[in-house]
């Protein structure tokens, strides 16, 4: 017998969708399907044998504080060298300025939880995050979306923007941004821009959610200081990440913010998963106390950088000349724009039966535009497999603009 449950469900899990990102990550355990979908960490910027030799050496040295319940805002050790890295990025903060969180996606909807209301008005970069717009519409929010060019958000159509809503009696709770190599087009916002991002939330009273992942993964240009850096009224909230620079599989990240913040979001993670993994943010601290990470990012770094050429390489090569990409100084993906009458949609079940993935354009978008758009992910593909791969989707795609 078959149970039908909607009408049990909360209103906010009727409104939650699958992504397809998670449905074509299903996918890809098939051996022979070459995937640019997923933006996955490549296995091989694991250090599996350093964190092998320090999970012994925790567990050795303090297996009951390691596998006991821990303090919500995390374990101390951890938050006391969180606090010294984000000085050295410009950000002032303490231990105290500073949650652990089980991954960044937890500190965006911890950040949800404490600003919106069902039908609050939210700002994001159009396109965006896709596990971040579907997070949001789980809220029954408002979404209002501004454009990107290579600078990052466009400050002028977003102040253009904040004053129509404000004329109309609407105040926006939040903008959510990604400044570095941002998921999906792979722009960084200029330093210009994020002051000046700081000066609008000062002026119309909102606050800012910096979703800041791929920070380490620069191989190009010279480091912006984050918008938190520029935050002098306590209005951003920093999130960050191990996922991309340790080991997604640890689930450590984390938020810097204002004291009076933490402690609010404090009590809402007590109310979800009490603590981070305790034993993960251990190894985590250890890690990074005896300088682990600083040998292990230039290597992370040389591969995605290796990988991103070869994938620009293949693009010139296989691509339609019609076709236009991103060119980012770091980070894991690249943007496709094709001719407008392609639907890449249409497109990805097509390349599919070719076997290889990518992620259609649209899915980014707040409103559903960029249906002749692509993100293309460069960092978990073998070389072979990226040039394979882009040679196949490109034969799909010019067999697509003959067909029109």
């Amino acid at each position: 017998m078959t149970v039908d449950f909607n009408h049990l469900y909360s209103e906010r899990a009727r409104n939650l969708i699958a992504s397809d990102i998670r449905e074509i990550l299903k996918i890809m355990r098939e051996p022979d399907l070459i995937s640019f979908a997923g933006g996955m960490p490549n296995p091989d910027t694991f250090p599996i044998s350093v964190i092998g030799e320090i999970a012994q050496d925790v567990l050795n040295d303090s297996i009951t504080e390691s596998l006991q319940y821990g303090v919500t805002e995390g374990h101390m050790p951890l938050r006391e060298a969180l606090a010294d890295r984000m000085r050295m990025r410009g950000v002032e903060c303490e231990p105290e300025n500073i949650l652990v969180t089980s991954g960044a996606q937890q500190a965006v909807d911890l950040t949800s939880q404490l600003l919106l209301d069902p039908q609050a008005c939210v700002l994001t970069e159009s396109p965006t995050f896709v596990a971040a717009l579907i997070g949001l519409r789980g809220y029954r929010v408002k979404i209002h979306s501004v454009s990107l060019d290579e600078e990052g958000i466009i400050v002028d159509i977003l102040e253009e923007k904040l004053k129509g809503l404000h004329l109309a009696g609407i105040h926006p709770r939040m903008l959510y941004v990604i400044p570095n190599f941002q998921n999906p087009k792979g722009v960084t916002m200029s330093e210009p821009r994020r002051k000046k991002i700081v000066d609008l939330a000062n002026e119309f009273d909102f606050i800012v959610l910096e979703d800041d992942p791929y920070y380490n993964l620069r191989f190009e240009g010279d480091h912006i200081p984050p918008i938190k850096a520029f935050d002098d009224s306590g209005r951003v909230i920093y999130a960050s990440s191990f996922s991309k620079i340790l080991s997604p599989g640890m689930r450590i990240g984390w938020i810097v913010s204002h004291r009076d913040i933490i402690r609010k979001i404090t009590l809402l993670k007590q109310t979800s998963d009490v603590s981070t993994n305790v034993l993960s943010q251990c190894i985590a601290a250890e890690y990074l106390s005896k300088g682990h990470l600083d040998k292990q990012l230039p290597k992370i770094r040389e591969l995605y950088h290796r990988k991103q050429k070869v994938m620009l390489s293949s693009l010139e090569e296989y691509f339609p000349s019609e076709a236009r990409w991103t060119r980012p100084q770091g980070g894991m993906f690249l943007w496709v724009e094709l001719p407008e009458n392609i639907d890449t949609q249409q497109l990805q079940s097509k390349a599919l039966e070719r076997k290889v993935a990518f992620i259609h354009g649209s899915l980014f978008f707040p409103d559903g535009s960029g249906r002749n758009t692509m993100r293309l992910s460069y960092s978990h593909p073998t070389d072979d497999q990226i040039r394979e791969g882009i040679q196949r989707l490109g034969e799909v795609i010019k067999e697509e603009m003959r067909a029109r």
